[in-house]
């Protein structure tokens, strides 16, 4: 197949899946999506990128599909559900998984698809709505080596940092990796914004001088700067980072691991989901800690 000329499928067009499709319309490849939702079908095709509106028939037109869901279920759904492309007449030999989700899962619907002579690649991403506008995201990737290759065009259009991590599932362990260092840090951050404020000294003063030093880090610099304008403008919903928290909570019990830390933020996360904060950015986990304390 040449990938140049592939017909790029999409199913998820929404904060990181309408850039994506985007970028990939941009750098010249035949895109299509499909969505049951018929305001978003509108939306989509206002955007340039073209709507098959019957699931069975965006399965048998395009080469290679793309996810950007929600959830597990959502891609079990998709792939190997009673409707999914494993039950219908296909054109499709490779299936690129962006979305976040359980790599334990991730290892059985691949082991499906193989049975179809389709290939699964697992490729979560870091950077967010502004990283996927981009094209600058971090794409964890999963999978065998000489598919990885083949699709590593279309990776560069949408990422800067491409680390193919291992075999299938892999990509998705890097990514609940992620999760839980980025909620952390967050907690950390949170807890030092709470230390200033007792003592009255300026929170961004703070924050400049620990970006000069070893506690630099990107949520430092970016979540940070949203904690002290108030700005929760989602570049990651709330809600989404409480889903990936949960498969990291889950796999640490599938393989009877105990992880005080994701407990934690696991816990405060999903506080801030549920207490008015899901559609918010997950910077606004700091409410929950401040609440706290």
């Amino acid at each position: 197949m040449n990938i140049n000329k592939a017909k790029i499928g999409i199913i998820g067009t929404g904060i990181m899946g309408m850039p994506i499709a985007k970028n990939l319309l941009k750098n010249k490849y035949d895109v299509y999506a499909y969505s049951r939702n018929i305001k978003k079908q509108a939306l989509v095709e206002k955007k340039g990128i073209k709507i098959i509106k019957s699931l069975k028939n965006f399965f048998y037109d395009i080469d290679i599909l793309i996810l950007a869901v929600s959830d597990t279920k959502d891609v079990k759904e998709i792939l190997t559900g009673k409707n999914g492309l494993i039950n219908n007449i296909s054109k499709i030999s490779i299936v690129i998984d962006m979305s976040t989700i359980c790599p334990i899962e991730t290892i059985k619907i691949s082991k499906k698809l193989k049975k179809s002579n389709i290939s699964m690649v697992d490729a979560p991403v870091s950077g967010g709505e502004i990283g996927a506008i981009k094209g600058n995201l971090s794409i964890m990737v999963g999978g065998e080596e000489s598919i990885v290759k083949k699709i590593l065009p279309i990776f560069k259009v949408l990422g800067e940092k491409i680390t193919h991590i291992g075999a299938s599932g892999s990509g998705q362990v890097a990514k609940a990796c992620n999760q839980i260092i980025v909620a952390q840090t967050l907690q950390g951050v949170s807890e030092a914004f709470i230390i200033a404020d007792k003592f009255k000294v300026d929170k961004s003063n703070i924050r400049e001088a620990l970006l000069g030093g070893f506690a630099y880090s990107k949520v430092l610099d970016m979540h940070a700067k949203r904690i002290l304008d108030k700005d929760f403008k989602p570049g990651f919903k709330t809600k989404l980072h409480a889903k990936d928290l949960r498969i990291a909570k889950n796999i640490a019990k599938r393989k009877n691991l105990n992880l005080p830390g994701t407990t934690l933020v696991n816990i405060n996360m999903n506080k801030c989901k549920n207490q008015g904060h899901s559609e918010k950015d997950s910077s606004s986990y700091y409410y929950i800690v401040k609440k706290k304390s």
